[in-house]
């Protein structure tokens, strides 16, 4: 329904405002049979808390009032959309997004490359048959959403055909690829279209071949230390597979931590979402409910389980100056190097 959301979040937003009153109303609708006057009260009184249930409150409002809330509403979505446009730099519709770092546009996907300073810093591998170290880079979804379960099938076809282009282009180079997505923030809107957080990315990690046929190991134990430590002993990854995927495990509008190799990966769920203010250039965390307390989920915990892997210090001690062209020459090479896979060429204009 316009203005007050569906009939379902009304209920649900109402069940939390009754509190003792839908214990009440639990309690009547439990009860065997009632008779006479009883009978009577018995009908008045549930017709009233159920009716209530369903009820969201624009009655109380004159139609002049109405609006006024309406239009609130509506500047206040509008003001904290425009923030996190702002803070989500990889996104096209951003005010920060720096054009140069666009690699490709498909009709609903694009391809955007990491900024070296904030890529990992690796060595050309002994099994690499090339000296190229870069691509590190981002698939990041063209329409607004907070993360990749929300995404529509059509959005999820071109993503597809990234991560398999962007596999062919990286093989010729003697490297695999893992895929990285760490949700700390939803607005329980399905995580689609509509909702209010930091655009949804999906991080590209180019890795020499050992270490993607090592990742399934290397983050099966990354999870369970962290797990320890934040006392969920009862939440094991979910493990993906060419069946179970990543859109079909997880609930849409719930955080969650997502790492992928072909054919297979692990996911996270994140109980305890991040309240503060999100700021992705800076790392972060989201906090997991633990017993005693809180501890946090990093931002960087999937790019630092593999810049260990790799040997290297975490990303936030890697983390270098800006180049000094720009990154002019290391967005030539990727293009170079992107050209013969890149598919979004036999699109039309």
């Amino acid at each position: 329904s316009s203005g007050g959301g569906g009939m379902d979040e009304i209920y649900a937003k109402n069940i939390h405002k009754m509190g003792k009153n839908f214990k009440a109303l639990e309690k009547i609708m439990g009860t065997n049979s009632k008779s006479g006057a009883d009978e009577e009260d018995y009908g008045q009184e549930t017709s009233q808390l159920v009716s209530s249930l369903y009820s969201n409150n624009d009655d109380k409002y004159s139609p002049a009032q109405l609006a006024m809330k309406q239009k609130s509403q509506e500047i206040a979505q509008h003001d904290a959309l425009a923030k996190w446009k702002s803070k989500s730099w990889w996104w096209l519709e951003s005010p920060s997004f720096n054009k140069q770092y666009l690699i490709a546009l498909g009709d609903r996907v694009s391809l955007v490359m990491c900024p070296t300073h904030l890529a990992l810093n690796q060595e050309p591998s002994s099994s690499s048959s090339s000296s190229w170290t870069g691509g590190q880079c981002f698939i990041v979804p063209l329409p607004h959403c907070e993360s990749f379960v929300g995404l529509d099938e059509e959005v999820w076809q071109e993503v597809h055909r990234f991560q398999q282009s962007l596999r062919n282009m990286f093989r010729r180079e003697g490297r695999e690829v893992l895929f990285l997505e760490t949700v700390t923030r939803t607005s329980r809107g399905g995580g689609g279209g509509g909702g209010l957080g930091l655009q949804a990315k999906m991080a590209v990690i180019p890795v020499p071949r050992r270490v993607e046929r090592d990742a399934p190991l290397f983050f099966k134990s990354a999870l369970s230390e962290v797990a320890q430590e934040w006392g969920t002993h009862g939440q094991k990854p979910i493990v993906l597979n060419d069946k179970k995927t990543l859109r079909n495990a997880v609930p849409k509008g719930f955080p969650y931590f997502y790492i992928g190799w072909e054919g297979g990966g692990f996911v996270q769920m994140i109980e305890n979402e991040d309240d503060g203010d999100d700021d992705d250039d800076n790392g972060g965390s989201v906090g997991m409910r633990a017993s005693g307390g809180s501890k946090s989920f990093g931002r960087d915990f999937g790019i630092d389980t593999i810049a260990g892997m790799l040997e290297l210090d975490p990303v936030r001690f890697q983390r270098r100056q800006r180049s000094s062209d720009g990154d002019r020459s290391a967005i030539l090479k990727f293009c170079d190097k992107w050209k013969p896979f890149d598919w979004t060429l036999e699109l039309d204009g």
